[in-house]
């Protein structure tokens, strides 16, 4: 046998078992980061999610942007725990075309969503981000003091 022919076998076998046997399943979900604990995801937490379209407008973007900042700014520990869970989400996938009849969407929205259990007890559409989308400071303090709020209860 050539030794080329050699390499491309061992390659393939390597291939073979890397897809059969994959890293998680061989040494645990904890072995990426050498922990031998997992964290725990509660059963109780928040999902912050802006919903939109294909097409989307400049302030579409800024509103997104905003959202995704003013979270990850104000709430990096929740997120990290999973208390809250941030998301982004084209409702003319077909998959996510249910969203619309769900939370009653009939352009972009940034909607929370408390989750206990798996199961949704109740949401609100923050529709002030359209208001407040040319100033990021207030935009910023709207959406902070709406999770905060929903965070204390």
């Amino acid at each position: 046998m050539h030794p080329l022919w050699k390499k491309a076998s061992v390659f393939i076998w390597l291939m073979v078992f890397s897809f059969a046997f994959p890293l998680q399943s061989v040494f645990g979900d904890d072995a990426a980061d050498g922990s031998a604990t997992q964290i725990q995801k509660p059963s109780h937490y928040l999902v912050v999610t802006y919903f939109h379209t294909s097409f989307r407008c400049p302030s579409c973007y800024r509103i997104e942007k905003y959202s995704k900042d003013a979270i990850h700014f104000n709430f990096e520990d929740e997120l990290k725990s999973g208390k809250i869970v941030w998301r982004v989400i084209n409702v003319e996938e077909p998959p996510n075309r249910h969203f619309i009849k769900d939370y009653r969407l009939y352009s972009k929205h940034l909607i929370v969503s408390e989750v206990q259990d798996g199961k949704e007890l109740r949401w609100k559409d923050l529709k002030e981000v359209w208001v407040k989308v040319r100033d990021e400071a207030q935009f910023n303090d709207y959406v902070k003091t709406e999770i905060s709020d929903w965070l204390k209860e």
